[in-house]
């Protein structure tokens, strides 16, 4: 996370297999009987399209393009009751890495429209981060 004169931006980096993202997002792995992580794409009409930790040991994210919007969700292993929920904004996506950020200036991206309304940033920008 850089914090840098209250401007805070955190992009975290996903290496992709396939398409198949075989790690868990930071801060939302699975563990046993403590919770439970749901995972989505949001769509433009504010539904949400499930996204499986499936049978290869990841996520599939192979429909997730830049812009997307994806949610995660740390739940309550036996009730529901939500204990932690974040947007992440895909800002690059090549075949074999995801770019996903979750916080721009002093917005962190708490709501679908929070993140829908933040910018993307240039291609530019985005080729540097990826080198």
């Amino acid at each position: 996370m850089a914090n840098v004169d209250n401007v805070l931006i955190d992009r975290e980096f996903y290496k992709l297999k396939n398409g198949i993202m075989h790690e868990y997002f930071k801060d939302f792995e699975y563990k046993w009987n403590e919770n439970r992580i749901y995972c989505a794409k949001v769509t433009k009409e504010g539904e949400y399209q499930w996204i499986r930790w499936g049978d290869s040991n990841g996520y599939n994210l192979n429909n997730v393009r830049r812009g997307d919007v994806l949610m995660l969700t740390k739940m309550h292993p036996k009730r529901n009751r939500t204990i932690d929920k974040i947007y992440y904004k895909v800002i690059s996506r090549t075949k074999s890495k995801i770019i996903a950020q979750w916080a721009n200036g002093d917005i962190v991206y708490t709501t679908y429209r929070k993140a829908k309304k933040a910018p993307l940033p240039k291609a530019k920008e985005c080729k540097e981060l990826i080198n």
